[in-house]
């Protein structure tokens, strides 16, 4: 049994506009295990960001943490200060970003920027911290004498590599990667995918890869919880969420999958659009969207059961009181 690092119970994180509340993580209860890459999937709007940056506290304005707990190797992120927070974010968690250009500071050397990073989180000194930076460009693939480089003399793939190699070095326990590939073409996807993977193998890192694409999760990802509309409705390792998803949503969004060795196979899609989180529908969520929905499930909220030995799911198909 893999070992805990986060464990998320019944999470609320919630953004507030004047008198409107968007309940964007509606009480989510998840555990990332040490070691292990963890895929969080769903559409648009379906709070996985959210969860991954209420983690370390990095929400947008008027974003709250309104209800439940996020520890941390034991320790309650959600309730600690401010100034506490920090030990752990950018230390011992570190985040990557949609946008790599939008992250790095476009008037710093690449190098400057690694050095800078370094002797904040490390007492050492310049020289030992560009020797220690031009490891790290290594590790994730990039030649040492780009460390000169301006971020804009990089391709995106590169700039996204950059990001990564910033993001392992304060030698952190997780790593939180928003969308990391999301302008990538598929060739360069599935490099920074392999990257991931070498880390956690080679460092023992732990990945929470946000992502609306389940194939692209399926390939790197040792399990994967799947959101929708702020609520977890299955969370499985790869294996069983590919042999066996128990959730209609889950099913449906791998029947989108294009299948590229059937041309010909028609694309299904999912009918309808995720609700509005300042008015959600009763009971199921993804119920008015769904073609197996059962009368409850406009009534009644489905509980969360263990289906399967490590498969949690959602759904009155499934069972429950």
């Amino acid at each position: 049994m893999t070992e805990e690092l986060v464990r998320i119970e019944d999470l609320k994180t919630y953004y507030f506009a004047g008198d409107e509340v968007v309940k964007a993580v509606d009480g989510v209860t998840l555990t990332l295990g040490k070691g292990e890459i963890t895929a969080l999937v769903g559409e648009s709007g379906s709070g996985k960001s959210t969860l991954a940056f209420s983690i370390i506290r990095l929400l947008p304005q008027g974003g709250r943490i309104v209800g439940g707990h996020i520890y941390f190797d034991g320790v309650d992120l959600a309730a600690l200060p401010e100034e506490e927070m920090r030990r752990y974010r950018g230390k011992r968690i570190s985040a990557v970003f949609q946008d790599p250009l939008t992250s790095l500071d476009p008037l710093m050397r690449i190098g400057d920027q690694f050095v800078e990073t370094l002797q904040t989180h490390f007492p050492i000194t310049r020289e030992e911290a560009e020797e220690k930076a031009k490891k790290l460009l290594e590790t994730v693939g990039i030649h040492p004498e780009r460390f000169h480089d301006y971020p804009h003399q990089l391709s995106g793939g590169m700039r996204q590599r950059v990001m990564i190699a910033l993001a392992i070095a304060t030698e952190p326990d997780l790593v939180i990667a928003d969308e990391p590939t999301t302008a990538l073409d598929v060739v360069i996807q599935a490099q920074i995918m392999d990257i991931f993977k070498r880390l956690r193998d080679r460092l023992g890192i732990s990945f929470l890869l946000v992502t609306h694409d389940i194939a692209l999760a399926m390939e790197v990802a040792d399990k994967i919880a799947v959101m929708y509309a702020g609520k977890l409705v299955e969370y499985a390792s790869t294996q069983d969420i590919y042999r066996e998803p128990l959730h209609p949503y889950t099913q449906a969004l791998l029947r989108a999958i294009p299948d590229v060795e059937d041309s010909s196979k028609r694309l299904v899609y999912i009918p309808g659009s995720p609700p509005d989180l300042s008015n959600p529908p009763p009971g199921c969520r993804f119920h008015p969207r769904c073609s197996l929905a059962l009368e409850r499930c406009g009534r009644e909220e489905p509980p969360r059961i263990e289906a399967r030995p490590g498969h949690m799911v959602a759904c009155w198909l499934r069972g429950g009181e």
